[in-house]
């Protein structure tokens, strides 16, 4: 079975504004604002990471249980993807 290793695109920029990360998707001309929980998934998002480690570090870092935090990874990711922000990895 093949594993989601999910990657930024390579091509996006990022910067913090007021507090809150945003990321600059020159080449769709688009600009994303994250929320906390957003970012914190975002920045992991290297391509080194399985969406199952990536939920067990938001389980730590907001205080969730597990299963929330693989919902909340999964429904980010999903969205990220629809707005053509990532790649996959498959290993």
């Amino acid at each position: 079975m093949a594993v989601d290793y999910p990657k930024q695109r390579s091509d996006i920029s990022i910067r913090a504004v007021a507090g809150e990360m945003v990321v600059l998707d020159l080449g769709g001309k688009q600009i994303h604002q994250l929320n906390s929980t957003a970012s914190f998934i975002w920045e992991r998002c290297n391509g080194q990471r399985t969406v199952a480690e990536i939920a067990e570090e938001l389980t730590g870092a907001f205080d969730v249980n597990h299963e929330a935090a693989r919902e909340a990874v999964e429904a980010t990711l999903r969205r990220l993807d629809e707005l053509g922000l990532l790649e996959r990895a498959r290993n």
